[in-house]
Parts: structure tokens; sequence; C-alpha cells
């Protein structure tokens, strides 16, 4: 805007007045501010979206660019370089990303700072990817970098990387050519570095024709013309024979660098890469190409194909290997930077880091050092738990090595990382962490290094307070071994009652802890306790060898299921195809009826359950079947023919039979097998799911004999799922069901009420009332669903035990609450009515509600029956009874 002084009066009061005047390119201008003002504030508000959208989800790759684009138009450097390394904290940079901020930075690298921080950037993105692009523009930076010993580290940093790459390689050594060239250019021969600086001219052409580089020969005839003038024709012929040797290595993996040229999908690449990695170990084996340099070749090729494929599933070996070839071969720099790119492409793979950190170690870094590895491995996030698991110990295994068991400071060190490490993986990874390594090395610590078995049986305690662990063998063979041999050692009476509890809740593997206590009894034990011992184990061996039979006969059966299907389906075809010829020549009136009869006699009420009955080969896939509740009215209109061998054959295989109600609506046939094959060899097993009248699923269990059924009744109510089972003989004919316990007082059982839900467990209320006496049977009172109701029964041996238990026990706390514990003395069981006309029926068992069916009777009816029921008019003078259905059918059919 200018401002101009008006030299015309323009009839103001005041002469000396200055008018101002806007010129038309200062408007012009003025309008340009106004828009980037405009657009610098668009451009503001896009970044503020994006960094909330950043926080909201920050490994969103392409936010990222784009806020680091937005940055770059506002011209905010430092924001824009914050952005850049955030991204890279976070992920893997793609080369593109990383040429272009590395070309930016070079613009901006004027100081030795800057040219220093500028280098840390490529070392940087040469972890993240193998470009050629990328080590291109490095080369190129490096010969522009100052003096020719900076040039010259630059360059070998690039060589290291890039040096025996077959395809590239020679671009990067006629690079470091041209760098010795021109230094040796600007001397002359009277200078006392001109001869060295010669060999190093010289160096840099025998690298690159002794390598199978391609286009390797073009630095032939130089080598030999420079050659023949400082060492003669003797060593012109050891490099030629070295050249010839790379010229016929180079011809046999050239057809891997063309495959991998015309391949785009890195599934098909990896595959390549694979082959082409076989074919460079063969040809290390071979003495003549000993001067290749194969393992720079490996390590280039493990680079390419972990950049290229990184989202393969090979590529994980792949970098272990190449950790393993830089452990063997190369320097400690060069096995640090190898380190340091597998844990870049990889972050999330615990090996990495713990090579890192050992690599440390043996560098005799110190332990704040370690650690920061440990904790920026921590903060990627392992993929699974076992990843974690495996950080975690290596981690622990540092600290101990670093631990002097003689100072109270690093013990108390040691057991707060072996806590924070326990805690740390069942808060991330839940259930997972219950079967956890790291407190068994904690526990082992505490035995043997820090003498405190007390603390270490703690440990173990609250092992087995976790998931399925009080039942895995390996945590009590550990605590025995841990107990037997401590300092001071165990008293014989307590290593003994730890291998009774130990055989009596293992159920993974029981020969382990029983040959551990048969062997102790034998080194110890006195003739009572060999005999309970040798009593205990048998009975629990027998019983997990009848499970393990159990599981094997049934899948040996479902083999044989198979074919014998197949056979019975073409027996019924040929049946079916013999019945139809049968039928040729006879009236179609015939036919019909017959095949009116045939329906007839399959129709069946959706409410029967039917038990298979094997056949002579013991398959139950056709054989003839029988329902669970027969109409007995019903049975009275049909006459069958029978005979003593159907009756023998039909009692035997009821009383062979299993009912089990009260599962899942959805249950789990297969754990349902699983469990019930425990008791026995299983002959057939049927399962209707989701009937609402038995509020649940229910089975029919066929085993081979009645002892199975028998022990399988002893464990009726046994969870499955969470949910108790209900086991009853199975029978044939309505009989109305008996209470299974006695309801009179029994003075050596104990109710106990008011319990805490974590404690409603047979192990929890043994641990509180073994003391006491033995115990006979502990029984928990739960919904049917399986959930407690904080009820119990305890039933003693003797009565002298309960009583003892009443004074101990009743008002102990447990938990949150104080629990009351009495003499079992159920009140008197109230007898149903006798009249239940219109009245809703109801499971004399304490079943589900079933379906009231008074609404369907007629009116007329009802009164009748109430009438009858008044004047107690009976024919025959008969007592009086209720009407059932089947009177009710007869007044409607006589009506």
């Amino acid at each position: 805007m200018a401002i101009v002084e008006d030299e015309v009066r323009n009839g103001s009061e005041e002469e000396n007045e200055i008018e101002v005047v806007v010129d038309e390119e200062d408007a012009d201008q003025d309008s340009d501010d106004s828009d980037d003002d405009d657009d610098e504030e668009a451009l503001e508000k896009k970044v503020s979206d994006l960094e909330q959208r950043i926080a909201e989800d920050p490994y969103n790759y392409n936010d990222h660019i784009d806020l680091i684009q937005a940055l770059w138009s506002l011209s905010e450097l430092d924001r824009w370089r914050a952005a850049f390394d955030r991204l890279q904290e976070l992920s893997l940079l793609r080369a593109e990303h990383w040429l272009l901020r590395l070309q930016t930075e070079e613009t901006l690298a004027h100081s030795p700072q800057d040219r220093e921080r500028l280098a840390n950037l490529f070392q940087q993105a040469t972890l993240d990817c193998y470009s050629i692009p990328i080590l291109s523009e490095w080369c190129s930076w490096a010969l522009t970098a100052g003096e020719a010993a900076a040039a010259r580290a630059q360059l070998d940093e690039v060589l290291r990387r890039a040096g025996a790459d077959p395809l590239s390689g020679k671009i990067f050594w006629d690079a470091r050519l041209e760098l010795e060239k021109a230094k040796l250019d600007t001397m002359s021969p009277s200078d006392a570095e001109h001869g060295a600086q010669r060999e190093r001219v010289l160096w840099a052409l025998e690298e690159a024709v002794s390598r199978p580089l391609l286009r390797g020969d073009d630095a032939w005839p130089q080598l030999q013309q420079l050659a023949l003038a400082v060492h003669g024709q003797e060593y012109v012929d050891k490099v030629k024979k070295q050249h010839e040797a790379a010229v016929e290595y180079l011809q046999k993996i050239t057809p891997y660098e063309d495959k991998l040229l015309t391949l785009e999908d890195p599934e098909e690449k990896i595959k390549v890469y694979l082959e082409y990695i076989e074919a460079i170990k063969e040809l290390s084996k071979v003495d003549k190409y000993a001067e290749c340099d194969s393992d720079g070749i490996l390590r280039v090729v493990y680079d390419r194909a972990t950049t290229e494929c990184l989202s393969c599933a090979e590529a994980v070996p792949l970098l272990q290997a190449l950790a393993r070839l830089a452990q063997r071969s190369a320097s400690r720099a060069g096995v640090c930077r190898a380190l340091a790119a597998c844990t870049r492409r990889c972050p999330r793979r615990a090996a990495f880091w713990l090579l890192r950190m050992q690599h440390a170690e043996r560098e005799e870094r110190d332990f704040d050092d370690v650690k920061t590895i440990f904790e920026t491995a921590l903060s990627k996030g392992m993929e699974s738990f076992k990843e974690a698991e495996g950080l975690w110990l290596g981690w622990l295994e540092y600290t101990r090595r670093r631990t002097a068991f003689d100072d109270g400071a690093l013990v108390e060190r040691l057991r707060r990382t072996c806590r924070l490490a326990w805690d740390s993986l069942a808060e991330a990874w839940g259930e997972e962490a219950n079967d956890c390594e790291v407190p068994l090395f904690w526990a082992r610590l505490e035995y043997k290094r820090i003498k405190d078995p007390a603390q270490g049986k703690e440990i173990f305690e609250e092992i087995f307070k976790y998931g399925e662990n009080k039942t895995l063998s390996k945590y009590w063979e550990a605590l025995i071994h841990l107990e037997m041999s401590r300092d001071p050692p165990a008293s014989h009476r307590r290593v003994r009652e730890l291998h009774r509890r130990a055989l009596r809740s293992v159920g993974d593997y029981p020969p382990a802890v029983a040959r551990l206590w048969t062997d102790f009894e034998r080194d110890y034990g006195d003739l009572a306790a060999s005999v309970e011992c040798a009593q205990l184990c048998e009975e629990k061996l027998k019983e997990w060898r009848d499970s393990y039979q159990a599981m094997k006969d049934k899948m040996m059966g479902q083999k044989q299921k198979g074919k014998q299907v197949a056979n019975k389906k073409s027996k019924v075809d040929n049946k079916n195809k013999k019945e139809d010829k049968s039928n040729k020549g006879k009236r179609k009136f015939d036919s019909v009826q017959s095949t009116s009869e045939a329906s007839d006699v399959k129709k069946k009420k959706d409410s029967d359950m039917d038990v298979d009955v094997p056949d002579k080969e013991g398959d139950t896939g056709g054989g003839v079947k029988r329902s669970h509740e027969d109409d007995v009215e019903g049975a009275d209109n049909k006459r069958q023919r029978k005979d003593s061998s159907t009756d023998t054959v039909t009692t035997g295989r009821e009383a062979c039979t299993l009912f089990i109600s009260n599962l899942d609506f959805k249950v789990n046939e297969h754990n349902l097998r699983n469990k019930l094959s425990e008791f026995g060899d299983i002959v057939s097993l049927r399962v209707k799911a989701g009937v609402k009248a038995f509020g649940g699923s229910i089975c029919y269990c066929q085993y081979k004999s009645l002892e199975s059924v028998e022990k399988a009744l002893k464990h009726d109510r046994t969870p499955l799922d969470g949910r108790p089972m209900f086991l009853s003989r199975y029978s044939s004919k309505k009989s109305k069901p008996s209470f299974k316990y006695p309801l009179t007082a029994e003075n050596n059982k104990l109710f106990v009420k008011n319990l805490p839900y974590s404690h409603c467990t047979k192990d929890a209320l043994t641990d509180i009332f073994d003391k006491f006496g033995k115990l006979k049977d502990i029984r928990i009172v739960t919904f049917k669903d399986g959930k407690p109701k904080g009820l119990a029964y305890v039933d003693y041996e003797d009565e002298n035990s309960a009583s003892e238990a009443i004074k101990e026990t009743n008002g102990l706390t447990v938990g949150d609450r104080k629990i009351e514990v009495a003499v079992s003395a159920p009140p008197p069981r109230q007898e149903p009515s006798t009249s239940t006309l219109g009245l809703p029926k109801r499971d004399t068992g304490g079943g589900m509600r079933r379906t009231q069916l008074s609404s369907f009777i007629p009116r007329v009816l009802q009164q009748a029956a109430s009438t009858s029921k008044t004047n107690g008019n009976q024919s025959n003078g008969d007592t009086k009874r209720p009407l059932t259905n089947n009177d009710f059918k007869n007044m409607l059919l006589n009506k």
C-alpha cells in the first residue's frame, strides 16, 4: 500500500492533510498475501487433523506420509524431521520415502554435524531395506563429502553392504576406483604417498575383476596395464586365474538373477531366492571359487530377499540365517549391523533381540545398555505368548548372570524382575500365561542359588492356583526334586505327603509322579508306607490306562466305522433292488398299501430317544433302536412275539446303558465322549441336543459291561464344561426316581454354607477339612448350570472327625466370608398331593416345569371329574383314583 501526499487542496480544514491512495500492484500483492494466509490456515488445519488421526491410530502409514508432506509445505523443518523420526520408530520406512528424506537432508548438510547426521541416516536406511537407489545416492554424496579420507570411509560402508552384489556391485567399485584415481592424479611420482595411492587404485581394480560381478570384464585391461608396471607378469597371471573363476561363477548364478528380474510376486520370488541361496552354498564348497567371496554374496542375497519378500513366511528363517552368517564370518561391527537389520525388519520376534542382547554382553557393555535393548524390544510387542516369554526369560538370565548372590540388593533386584516378568505376561496374555516357565525359573533360583526354600514353595503354591497347572506333572516333578535336594533337606514325612498330593492331583501323565514316589519309598520308606504307595499308584495308573485305552479304542473305532457304514450301505441298496424285483407284476393297490404300512411303522414320537444295539460285528450303525420311555397304555394294544433270547439281549443292553442329563444345550460331543470313556469302553453314544424338558441336552451311553455303568454312577454330577452331569441308570419303563442322598441326620457328614464361590471346589475344601480326619467324600451343591450355591457337604469316615471339624471351622473366615458348619440334618420331604387334575404337572425329580395340559380338557369333563370326586361314586366299590389321559381318551371316544 502506497502513501502519497496530495498537492491539491481538497477542501478540508487541514492544509497539510495526507491522502491515502492504494496502488494497483500493492492491491494485488495484498490479495496474494491473503490467499497465502488462507492456504496456510488450511494446511495447519490439515496438520492438526492428521495428528489427531495418528494419535488414534499410530500405525496408519499413509497418515504419517500425508503429515510429512503437509509439514514440508508449511516449511516446518523441525516438525518435518520429528514426523519422520516418529514414523521410523513405529515401522519400517519404504525405500522411496527414505530416498526423499535423504535427498532433502543432503541439500541441508553443510556443517560437519549435519554431514555426520546424514551419514547415520544412510546407515539407518540400509537397515530398513536393500535399495540400489539409496546406495547410489549414498555413493554420490560420499564423493562430495569432503576430504579423500572421509569419502573413502563412506564408500567403504557402501561396499560392505553392496560390493558383493553380482548385479549392481560393479557400480560401487567403479566409484571407489574413480576416487582413488582422482587422488592419484593430484600427486607426482616424487610424492611419498604416490606408491601407496597407486596400490589403492590397483586394489580397486583387482577387487572388481576377482569378484563375480556383471560387467567385471571392463576393468581387466586397466588392471593388466597397471599390474605389469607395478608387480609384473606373475601377479597378472594370479589375478587372471581368479578372474576366470569369477567369470565362471557368474555364469552359474546369472540364471537366478535373470529370473528375479522378470518376477513381481513375492511368493514366486522367494522360491527363486531359496534356490539361489542353495546354489551359492554349493559353489562355496568348490575350491576353485574360494576367492569369489561366497559369504559376501550370501549376505547380499539374504538382504535383498528379506527386503523384497518380507511378507512371506520364509523371510524369518532367512533373517535367522543372515544373523548366523554374520556371527560366523563378519566383524563385530558387521554382526551388530546384521542384528540391527533383523530387529528392524522383524521387530516382533524375540530371537533377534536376544541375539542383540548377547552381542552387547560379549562386548561387555553396561547393564543399562542391555536393559535399553530389552525395553525397546518389549515396546515393539511380541507376536505370541511364547515370543514374549522367551524375551523375558532371556532378560532374566542376563540379570541372573549380573547378580552376586551374596549381595542382598542385587538379589532383591532379581526377585523384583522375576515378579515383574510373571505379572506382565499374565496381564498381557491372560490365560495363556498360566503355564509359564518364568515362575519355574524363579523357584529354582530360590531353592538353589538364593537358598530360600520357603519362598520357592510359595511360588509353587501360587503356580497351582492358575489354570490346569495343578494337574500337570511337570510342576509336581520340579517341586519334588527341589524339595528333596534342598538345603537343609525336607523331612521324609513332608516329602511323602508331597508325593501323595501330587499323585492325587496329576491328570496328564501320572506314571511320572508314581515312579518318583515308588523310588522314594524304595529308598527311604517303611513297610506301611511302601504298601500304601503301591496301592495308590496302582489305582491311579489303572484309571489312567483305562482312559487311555478308551481313547485309543474310540479312535480305532472311528476308522473301522467308516468302512462298515460303506459296506452296510451297499447291503441296503441290494435289498432295495430285490424288493423292487419282487414287486414286479403286483397290483398297484398292493404296492400302495405296503408303502403306507411301511410309513406307519417308521413313525415315532419326536420326544423318544433311541439307543443303538450292536450287531454281531459290534457296529451300531444300523442296529435295532429302543426308546427311553414307552407308552405303557399303548403297550396293551400291541401284540409282539417275544422269546427268552430277545429278553436277555434287551435286559443286558438296558443294564449297560447310562442316561445322562443336564448337559449344556450346545454340548460338545467330543468332550462328552472323552469324559464318559473314562469309565469304560463305549459301544454307542447318542446325544439329543437342546431338550427343554430336561433343562439341557441328554445322552444315552451304552457300555460294554455293567461294571462301567456302576463306575460311572459313582461320579454323578461330575462337571463337563463347567456344568454338572446328572448320571442315572437307563430304563425302558417309567419309574419314579428316588432321592439319592439320605433324608435323616448323619453325624459324620457336615453341612457347610456361606462359602465364597472361589472356595467351592473339592481341592479348596479338602485343604480346609482334611486336617481333622480322613475324608470320605465332598459334594459341592450347584445350580443346573454348574454355578455353585455356596453350599457343600463334607463326609468323614467317623463321627469324631466331624465333631472336631465343627469345633474348629464353624465361624472360620474363608476368603471374605465366615462359613457356617453343622451336622447334616435335612428337613423331612413333603409328599406331593395325589390330586393333580387341572394342576400344572411337575417333574417328580425336581426337574423343569412341563407344559400345562388342563386347557385342552373339555369343561364338561372337568366338571364330571370334580362331581365324581365329591360324591365318591365309583363302580364296583373301587377306591377313588385320579383320572389318567387314557381315561379322557376313552371318554371322548365313547361320546
